[in-house]
């Protein structure tokens, strides 16, 4: 018991943002696991519960991606304002009430209204963006690494969870899972966003500032400046735009598969269940994937890495056009495992490059694009399966965007300082 003791007070002497950092993985655990990568697994059950055609649920899910487009920028804006626990709580306690809700709801329209209104609008307030916009205020020195771990808990979510919520649906049904999923939620929310602070200074203490270079064997006394961009500045460089881009992209077939992905499986001669549980162990593979990313982050460009994951997201589309059977699933499931990892350094990137102030509402104008592009890649998924009865061509019309986001990402370079008003740029890069 003495041993302990030591460790006990190194735990509670501990860097605040470990502990803002340790929320938000559970809340993105959660966040994942519940609302997020669940939808594969409800589209089917509420498809058949419900009577809809393909598209018809593909709709659901794409409004409500649709209604972060209008919500990202609104959000990041009260979040670089107010910080991010009070937006946690209510975006939280919201999108729970909405999975409540949903387990007397039969009808269509009710059911479309509830989930973007309800469900969905409290997900984009709380429990997405924001959350990496907390641990952004919190890491500079380690931004990689925390911001890898903080995504990972909604790779984590899809692994731990969807087993269970998988299970779940298949013996007491899709609206007990919803039921049961809401409450939990709603209960565990506020104890976990109590924990996350708006930044170390306003608590009185410095982030982990990045180290400066020796020089001359001498350890320096200054630290690196912190280079920080205002919306305008960011919005002016040719960097945003091209990380813009490859991030558009990118999402946009998310958007697709992250919906269909449990129904592409079953086209390829999986059962439904089998189906689900491989659409978890996707998840469960990112892990390491992004936690490895997140350490070499840190210390490597990013470029390479994130452009290697469209490469092995291209290669996984290929393995479900020319592979028979489940072989072709076990390649997806393993190859977009890869496609996640590297896909953690997108938000890495977009920290690096233009800092912690205005860092959500940065994030927020470029979720209009992508969130809209989740509107309708599903949609047009949809469309095609009920017209064709096959998702050759999605996957078709996936590989060579796979191809162009990673060109996007490898050529994107980090941006010069912005220059103080009143100062000449001198062309030194931060």
């Amino acid at each position: 018991m003495l041993n302990q003791v030591p460790l006990i007070r190194k735990v509670r002497g501990a860097y605040y943002g470990w502990w803002v950092l340790t929320a938000t993985f559970v809340l993105g655990v959660l966040s994942g696991g519940i609302f997020s990568h669940s939808n594969a697994i409800f589209f089917g059950p509420i498809k058949r519960d419900l009577g809809l055609s393909s598209a018809q649920t593909s709709l659901i899910f794409s409004l409500a991606r649709a209604e972060g487009s209008f919500a990202g920028p609104i959000v990041g804006r009260l979040v670089d304002k107010f910080g991010s626990r009070p937006m946690i709580i209510a975006g939280g306690l919201l999108a729970s009430a909405g999975f409540i809700a949903l387990h007397w709801v039969h009808s269509y329209v009710l059911f479309v209204a509830i989930f973007v209104a309800v469900v969905a609008t409290g997900k984009s307030t709380g429990l997405g963006q924001v959350l990496l916009s907390a641990v952004n205020q919190w890491f500079i020195r380690r931004r990689s690494l925390a911001m890898s771990i903080c995504i990972t808990g909604f790779s984590s979510g899809g692994a731990v969870l969807l087993p269970l919520i998988t299970i779940g649906v298949h013996t007491i049904g899709w609206r007990d899972v919803m039921l049961y999923s809401g409450i939990f939620m709603g209960i565990a929310v506020i104890p976990l966003a109590s924990m996350v602070r708006h930044s170390p200074e306003r608590m009185g203490i410095e982030p982990d500032l990045p180290l400066p270079k020796e020089e001359g064997g001498q350890k320096p006394e200054t630290q690196v400046p912190i280079v920080d961009f205002t919306v305008r500045q960011a919005l002016r460089t040719r960097a945003y735009w091209i990380l813009f881009g490859g991030s558009m992209l990118r999402i946009t077939l998310w958007g697709a598969i992250s919906v269909h992905a449990v129904e592409m499986f079953v086209w390829k001669g999986m059962s439904q269940e089998t189906a689900g549980l491989m659409f978890s162990l996707m998840f469960f593979l990112s892990i390491p994937m992004r936690l490895v990313a997140g350490f070499l982050g840190d210390r490597f460009p990013l470029q390479p890495m994130m452009s290697g994951g469209m490469v092995a997201a291209a290669l996984a589309v290929l393995a479900m056009l020319v592979v028979e059977g489940n072989n072709a699933v076990y390649l997806f499931v393993v190859l977009m495992a890869m496609e996640q990892g590297g896909s953690t350094l997108n938000w890495v990137a977009l920290g690096n490059f233009f800092g912690r102030r205005s860092f959500a509402t940065i994030m927020g104008i470029m979720s209009v694009a992508f969130n809209l592009g989740m509107l309708v890649s599903p949609i047009y998924a949809g469309i095609v399966f009920d017209r064709t009865d096959s998702y050759a061509l999605v996957l078709i019309t996936c590989l060579p965007i796979y191809l162009i986001s990673g060109v996007f990402f490898l050529v994107v370079q980090k941006p010069s300082a912005p220059v103080p008003s009143g100062q000449r740029p001198t062309g030194v890069r931060a």
